[in-house]
């Protein structure tokens, strides 16, 4: 009983880490986009009559670049994270897009010939998750290979309430020229603290 208690009260904190922070209706960070060391002016706003969108704008070389992103119009704009996720000194920026009750959905956006989506190796746009609540875990990050820096992305279910035990996927990707390629995918199971459910989203700045 004690065990269950205990868990609850460890995932009730995981819920409130996936909670957003209040909207603004507009929000800036700055990153080096293309990898020339001079950091990019970056925001996101929203776009008068259309709630299902957030425009994208970054000034790279002075040269005004914009895309749209799709937005949660229940939460509005949230801040951007500055992200590198191959280490490579060029910069990539994660954008909420989408909040469940208990899980925040993001894209990730860079410059490659223009201010695009991370896609997967079939040419949808990379898509990350954190949060889960009670019955699920997510979460993104980054750890070091052998050969760099790679992305982390864990996503699991509870499958066994009465002890606690999670069963899901931990997936590493490469990221090159905009496109993130599975390198691994290893199952895992076990509590919601089990190493292999553990990722960093702080690694990939």
């Amino acid at each position: 009983m004690k065990r269950t208690a205990a868990l609850l009260l460890a995932l009730s904190a995981s819920v409130a880490f996936a909670a957003p922070a209040s909207a603004a209706d507009q929000v800036t960070a700055q990153a080096d986009l293309d990898g020339n060391g001079v950091l990019d002016t970056v925001t996101a706003e929203t776009i008068a009559g259309n709630g299902n969108e957030q425009l994208l704008t970054a000034t790279i070389q002075g040269l005004r670049l914009t895309a749209l992103a799709p937005l949660d119009s229940h939460v509005g704009i949230q801040p951007l994270r500055v992200v590198d996720l191959n280490d490579d000194g060029t910069d990539e920026v994660v954008v909420t897009q989408s909040v469940g009750a208990n899980t925040v959905g993001f894209g990730v956006w860079g410059f490659s010939g223009g201010l695009r989506p991370v896609t997967g190796t079939t040419g949808s746009a990379l898509k990350l998750w954190e949060g889960g609540g009670i019955s699920a875990l997510n979460g993104y990050g980054c750890e070091n290979s052998g050969d760099g820096r790679v992305l982390v992305a864990v996503d699991a279910r509870l499958t066994n309430q009465p002890k606690g035990i999670y069963t899901g996927k931990r997936v590493t990707y490469t990221v090159e020229n905009g496109v993130a390629t599975e390198t691994a995918r290893t199952s895992v199971a076990g509590p919601w603290d089990a190493p292999g459910f553990q990722a960093d989203p702080d690694a990939c700045a």
